[in-house]
C-alpha cells in the first residue's frame, strides 16, 4: 500500500485504462496464428493459453538458429498487428476526464508514466488527437519483455528516477496488476476494461476504483503525496 507523503509518481496503462479503444484482438489473435502457419512453426493449441505477444515470441523462440529469419519474421507479425490497431485506434477516445484527472496529477507534482503494449503509432494516432500529460511511454518496440515481465514497469520507474516504493501502477487488466507487484508497485485496477472488482481482489490489487478519474479524486482527498 502507498504510505502518506510517499507517492511521487503513478504509472498507467494505457488501452483500456486511459483510453477505449476497442481493438479487435480476437482478429490480432487469427493473424498471428496465421502468420505461425506462413512460416511453418504452426502447432495446434500453441495459441491457447497465450497472449498474442506470447504467441509471437513462442515463434521467434523457434527461429533463435536463423537470425536472418527471425528479423523477418518479427517484422512481419509487427505489421499484422499494428495494421489490425490502427484500424481502431485511428477512431479511439480517452475515457471521459481522463485527461483533467492527470493534469490535476501533474499539478499536485505526481511524476506520470504510461506502460503499453500497444503499438507507439497507435498510442501516437489517439494522443495526437487527444493529449495528454505524462512524462514518460514505453510501448512494446521499446524493450524485449512486456508486462507483465517487471522490466516494463521497471524502465519507466528509472525513467522517471522514484523507486517502487514512491510509485503505483494503475491499469484494467490482470497482466498490469502482475507487472506491479513483480516489481515490487502498489497496484490499481480500474473497472474500465472486463476484468470485474472480485477478479482485482483475487489478484491482490491493492485498490480498485471505477476509472481513473474516480482513483485521483481519492488520492487528492487523501492528500498525497
Amino acid at each position: 500500500m502507498i504510505q502518506p507523503g510517499s507517492l511521487a509518481a503513478i504509472v498507467f496503462d494505457f488501452d483500456g485504462t486511459l483510453a477505449e479503444t476497442n481493438i479487435d484482438f480476437a482478429e490480432m489473435r487469427r493473424q498471428v496464428v496465421d502468420h505461425l502457419r506462413t512460416w511453418g512453426l504452426y502447432q495446434p493449441g500453441i495459441e491457447e493459453k497465450r497472449y498474442i505477444l506470447e504467441i509471437v515470441d513462442w515463434g521467434r523462440q523457434q527461429l533463435a538458429e536463423r537470425p536472418t529469419d527471425l528479423q523477418a519474421y518479427d517484422r512481419e507479425a509487427q505489421q499484422r498487428m499494428e495494421e489490425v490497431e490502427l484500424v481502431y485506434t485511428s477512431r479511439a477516445q480517452l475515457f471521459p476526464d481522463v485527461a483533467a484527472s492527470l493534469g490535476q496529477l501533474r499539478a499536485a507534482d505526481i511524476k506520470i508514466g504510461i506502460i503499453t503494449r500497444n503499438c507507439r503509432r497507435g498510442v501516437a494516432s489517439v494522443l495526437d488527437r487527444h493529449p495528454l500529460p505524462y512524462d514518460t511511454l514505453i510501448t512494446r518496440e521499446d524493450l524485449r519483455n512486456v508486462k507483465p515481465h517487471p522490466e516494463h514497469l521497471e524502465r519507466v520507474l528509472a525513467e522517471l528516477a522514484v523507486t517502487p516504493e514512491q510509485a503505483l501502477m494503475v491499469g484494467d487488466h490482470p497482466t498490469d496488476i502482475q507487472c506491479g507487484q513483480a516489481a515490487g508497485v502498489s497496484t490499481c485496477g480500474v473497472l474500465t476494461g472486463e476484468t470485474t472488482l472480485q477478479e482485482f481482489h483475487d489478484l491482490g490489487a491493492n485498490y480498485a476504483f471505477q476509472n481513473v478519474p474516480a482513483l485521483v479524486e481519492f488520492l487528492l482527498d487523501q492528500k498525497l503525496p
